[in-house]
């Protein structure tokens, strides 16, 4: 006669509630990680909406960036700090009627049409202004940067004549959209791997009201 002990003890109640914990402790830990790794990013996008500058902005920096978003770009190289040039290094350069950042690029972890590139390069030149504000003890409004990132994304779909462009460029503004919720909307900071991993933990706990 063959023994049922062994199958016996691996049905048994005890054994059939431990294994009910551990399905629902790892289906409950996937949910949140799930959640977690949603939540920054509805919640970054919720409040990418672009604000309009001010009637008055407060700084050369920021009317230069009002310059930037708004329909007379070329009116920025006028409002540039005096002192932009001296403590950025540069000098910028006008492509189509547009100031630009002559070294700059589209940054981004995933590879973008080449089309954006001035774009990107304005939208540089707009952030290098957002930092210029932060060094000199006077930053920008918080309206400043999700008015840059409107602009690079108004400015990517322009460029755009196919779906697959144009998904590049909302893929973008995820991106963008992240990014910025994750430095509150303050001057774009560079940071290293672990500062910025750090960085959106933290934000992440603070949107779920865990500080």
């Amino acid at each position: 006669m063959t023994s049922n002990t062994s199958a016996d003890s691996a049905d048994s109640p005890g054994r059939q509630g431990i294994r009910r914990w551990v399905v629902r402790l790892s289906t409950g830990a996937a949910l949140t990680v799930g959640v977690l790794g949603l939540l920054p990013i509805s919640s970054a996008l919720a409040d990418s909406h672009r604000a309009a500058p001010p009637a008055r902005p407060a700084t050369a920096a920021e009317r230069a960036i009002a310059d930037l978003v708004g329909d007379r770009p070329l009116d920025a190289m006028r409002d540039l700090p005096a002192d932009f040039s001296r403590r950025l290094g540069y000098r910028p350069v006008v492509i189509d009627g547009r100031p630009l950042n002559p070294a700059g690029d589209c940054s981004s972890p995933v590879p973008l049409p080449d089309r954006f590139t001035d774009a990107c390069r304005a939208h540089d030149l707009g952030y290098d202004l957002l930092r210029y504000s932060d060094s000199t003890g006077r930053p920008a409004g918080a309206w400043a940067r999700t008015a840059l990132d409107g602009r690079l994304i108004d400015d990517m779909h322009a460029v755009c004549d196919d779906p697959l462009c144009h998904a590049a460029a909302e893929t973008a503004r995820t991106g963008l959209a992240v990014n910025t919720w994750r430095q509150h909307s303050g001057p774009p900071v560079r940071e290293s791997g672990g500062t910025i991993v750090v960085g959106y933990l933290s934000r992440t706990a603070e949107t779920v009201g865990l500080r």
